[in-house]
């Protein structure tokens, strides 16, 4: 129920309970004034119920005037001075409320300041967060880099890295190995675009010495939509090593430009790492004088060739090779000369073998060649080439002409033959034997030597 209807009850309860209680021409004063105070109460809703119920409590009043004229006369002017008050507090509060609202005024503009300044400092505060994810996820990605020696596993964390961020339309990574430039991979609308030519026509790149920021092009050319192209330059020092293409849309130019020249040299300190890893591990792998496998590693590789068969059973075939007479070489024009010797023969069997195929140098004067997937027909006809090379190459000294011979041994395996890379070097070895022990400058198949049978001739 409604407070107003209520209270409006309470009062005609207590009104009827004082005139039962009191006499009537006693009572009536009191009676009166009540109904002149509950006006009071009404006169927060409506200012004229105190001018009402006091103009009702004068009449009541005056209607015992008669028996208390002095009593009625005081009461009736109290009721009429109490009119006024209402209109009083009313005109008091209007300003008051006026100013009070100039106040909320005040305060809700300063509320939309507070909340507007709270949104900025969000938005700077989710900015810096961003900002910082962005700086943790390259900290990984460099920490990853500073234990990866590997080529293939330093481009995938990089890709993986760049290809997380927001917006990063596509990348590709390239690496200037002297003076071209090759693609090592590339992610998104760079995926199947060959960017070797585009970037190799970026004369900036390689010819201006203090290059050590980076340049941001709007280009058309990778795309029909305009978006920022940034180029990373992956340098130590004035060495230039690479360069990472990032398409971007254009809003992220500037951030992807700030976050390169913080991270750039560290991925350039990774590729140079790698460089260096396998420039080792190359030296540590080759002769240095022949260019050829040393003998430790083609024994390995040799080891995972025998391995690759025992589940394909290709078969390949071995040649073991040994100059003839190399000593005299050796005694007769010094060993700097015997050493060109050997690197231009080094030369002549790998341009004899295919690609595919694994030649090294097995020690000294003697050489060694894995040639899988092919019958015997073809392995005579490389091992027939190189004999040939060989006796054809002319060399000279101090005016000296002279010429050498090669003997080949060979042997065939399969997976039903093979035991380990022991057991196939000595059959080889013992086809060798035979040749050299039957008038050297022949070939001398191992499945022969049951029967004496060797292919070649005498030189």
């Amino acid at each position: 129920m409604n407070r107003k209807i209520l209270n409006l009850i309470y009062i005609l309860l207590t009104l009827a309970v004082l005139y039962f209680l009191m006499p009537s021409s006693g009572g009536a004063i009191v009676w009166a004034s009540f109904i002149s105070l509950a006006g009071f109460y009404y006169a927060q809703w409506f200012k004229k119920a105190v001018f009402i119920t006091s103009s009702i409590a004068c009449a009541i009043a005056l209607f015992f005037v008669k028996e208390y004229p002095f009593s009625t006369l005081s009461a009736c002017l109290i009721f009429i001075s109490l009119i006024p008050l209402p209109y009083y507090f009313y005109i008091k509060s209007g300003k008051l409320k006026k100013d009070f609202s100039a106040k909320i005024r005040v305060l809700k503009i300063k509320h939309s300041e507070i909340l507007e300044k709270y949104k900025e400092s969000f938005d700077e505060r989710q900015k810096y967060e961003d900002e910082t994810e962005r700086i943790i996820q390259f900290y990984v990605a460099c920490k990853k880099l500073s234990n990866c020696a590997v080529e293939e596993e330093y481009v995938k964390i990089i890709l993986n890295a760049l290809d997380e961020k927001a917006r990063m339309i596509g990348c590709s990574i390239l690496e200037k190995i002297k003076f071209e430039w090759k693609l090592l991979a590339s992610s998104g609308i760079l995926k199947d675009k060959d960017l070797v030519p585009y970037v190799h026509s970026l004369k900036f790149l390689g010819r201006d010495k203090n290059f050590n920021i980076l340049d941001s092009l709007y280009s058309k050319e990778l795309d029909n939509r305009n978006f920022g192209t940034i180029y990373w330059p992956l340098k130590i020092e004035e060495e230039l090593l690479g360069c990472i293409v990032i398409v971007t849309e254009m809003i992220d130019v500037d951030r992807y430009m700030e976050e390169g020249l913080i991270f750039a040299p560290h991925i350039s300190l990774g590729l140079k790492r790698i460089n260096l890893f396998d420039e080792i591990s190359e030296k540590s792998r080759i002769d240095g004088l022949t260019g050829l496998y040393l003998r430790r590693y083609f024994l390995n590789r040799l080891d995972a060739e025998i391995q690759r068969d025992r589940r394909y059973s290709d078969g390949f075939y071995i040649l073991m090779l040994d100059l003839d007479r190399f000593k005299n070489v050796n005694d007769k024009y010094g060993h700097l000369t015997g050493d060109k010797v050997l690197a231009s023969i080094a030369k002549i069997i790998s341009s004899s073998v295919r690609p595919c195929d694994l030649v090294g140098r097995y020690g000294g004067e003697e050489f060694v060649v894995l040639i899988p997937s092919v019958n015997e027909k073809e392995v005579q006809f490389i091992a027939q080439k190189i004999k040939k090379s060989v006796k054809d190459a002319e060399f000279e000294e101090n005016d000296e002409k002279f010429n050498i011979t090669v003997s080949i041994g060979i042997s065939y395996h399969s997976s039903k033959s093979i035991s380990n890379s022991n057991f196939v070097i000595n059959t080889a070895d013992k086809a060798l034997y035979k040749a050299k022990n039957t008038g050297r400058d022949r070939i001398v198949m191992y499945a022969d030597m049951s029967d004496d049978a060797s292919i070649g001739h005498k030189g």
